[in-house]
């Protein structure tokens, strides 16, 4: 009796699905923090896959200090004007090592806008910081039917400037618009990629707060052998960035050319069928809402009909 009852607890952990724990070094050596004469500063880009609710750890050692004063800050390098992803920390003792923060999403928005993470302070030797988090269960986006949603010429250089994909008159591009309406991926052909990244956002507003976790500045790491850059859009994403906030802009560096935009990713080489799939969407009567769901008696909202948004009163 005993070996059957440790049998069936055996049983049913092994089929528990339990998530692996990740544990990524983002900075290792031997400082001692002094405010501006000596800080650790860890770059956006170690964030980019970094999940949010990340815990961030910092190991340290209380140095000495003839005050006897020791405190800590995790600031940005903007040192004021963005908030603190950890208040100033004043009566810092040993016990406190390591001390740990949660990364969360307003951090994650934060680190990108202002470029990095700054770890200041008074009277302590940083010497780790590491972020551990659960590997998420990952998640199956697949393609859409086969689509050229644009061709062309768009070089992406300076993150000053932005690349978006709308018309003469400020609207998402048709097909853009009747094309893009749930989870999704999209095929970018690269040309003149010698380095650099480019990252997605809304077309509208403040790019830092119209951009999401879901989206990165390391979407070139993705580039492969036929120069092609896949972007996987979870469903967050185009509901934020595509309906919410009128399209698609494209920001990056380096100066690489983006020459066209598909969803497939044999669709930026082929582009012989970029009018038809537009046609064809445009003559859809029927209502989607904004997760691209068909409807079929709308009452009041909002609702997407032949590649439009309309309102239902």
């Amino acid at each position: 009796m005993k070996r059957i009852f440790t049998f069936v607890l055996l049983s049913i952990f092994t089929m528990m699905s339990v998530n692996a724990t990740t544990e990524t070094t983002l900075w290792e050596g031997d400082v001692n923090v002094n405010w501006g004469d000596s800080n650790v500063q860890i770059e956006a880009a170690s964030f980019a896959n970094i999940p949010v609710d990340a815990s961030i750890t910092m190991y340290f050692q209380i140095v000495d200090m003839s005050e006897g004063y020791h405190c800590l800050r995790v600031t940005t390098p903007w040192w004021e004007g963005a908030p603190d992803f950890v208040p100033q920390v004043d009566g810092l003792t040993q016990e406190q090592s390591p001390y740990t923060f949660t990364f969360k999403a307003s951090d994650k928005s934060n680190v990108e806008t202002t470029g990095a993470m700054l770890f200041v302070g008074y009277g302590y030797k940083l010497t780790k910081i590491v972020a551990t988090y659960d590997e998420p269960e990952p998640v199956v986006i697949d393609d859409l039917p086969a689509a050229t949603l644009w061709t062309g010429e768009q070089e992406v250089s300076g993150w000053g400037a932005k690349v978006m994909m709308i018309d003469a008159e400020g609207g998402l591009l048709p097909i853009f618009a009747e094309t893009i309406t749930k989870a999704c991926n999209l095929y970018f052909l690269v040309d003149n990629a010698t380095g650099g990244d480019f990252r997605i956002a809304g077309a509208w507003g403040d790019w830092a707060q119209t951009s999401y976790p879901s989206d990165g500045y390391n979407h070139m790491q993705a580039l492969d052998a036929d120069n092609v850059v896949k972007v996987v859009m979870d469903e967050t994403f185009v509901q934020k960035a595509f309906i919410e906030n009128g399209g698609m802009a494209i920001w990056g560096d380096g100066g690489f050319i983006i020459k066209a935009i598909g969803t497939t990713k044999d669709s930026v080489f082929n582009t012989d069928g970029i009018n038809t799939v537009a046609t064809g969407v445009k003559n859809d009567t029927r209502y989607y809402n904004l997760n691209g769901q068909v409807v079929a008696h709308p009452t009041k909202g909002v609702y997407i009909k032949g590649g439009k948004k309309i309102l239902v009163k």
